[in-house]
């Protein structure tokens, strides 16, 4: 395999499970707390939609569960070898 195709296949075992799991938190998460409530009492000067609490609300749960995921993907990488690069 190419370096790029590791390259590729790597930000993709990050990415795509981080997304999913982003999904499902956004899910749950959202089926309690209603965006425009927590919108009021985080930011009360600012007119959000639901729409953009989703929004926001997916991306920070992408960002965290990434994060996650490349933790745990550094963790997994083989040790280099005496004298060879990655």
């Amino acid at each position: 395999m190419t370096m790029h195709g590791a390259s590729v296949r790597w930000l993709g075992a990050i990415l795509w499970p981080s997304f999913f799991a982003a999904g499902v938190a956004t899910m749950v998460f959202f089926a309690v707390v209603d965006p425009l409530d927590l919108a009021t009492i985080t930011w009360p000067r600012f007119a959000f939609s639901r729409e953009l609490g989703y929004s926001i609300g997916f991306f920070m749960f992408w960002l965290c569960t990434a994060s996650s995921s490349l933790f745990t993907a550094l963790l997994l990488r083989a040790p280099a070898r005496d004298g060879a690069t990655r």
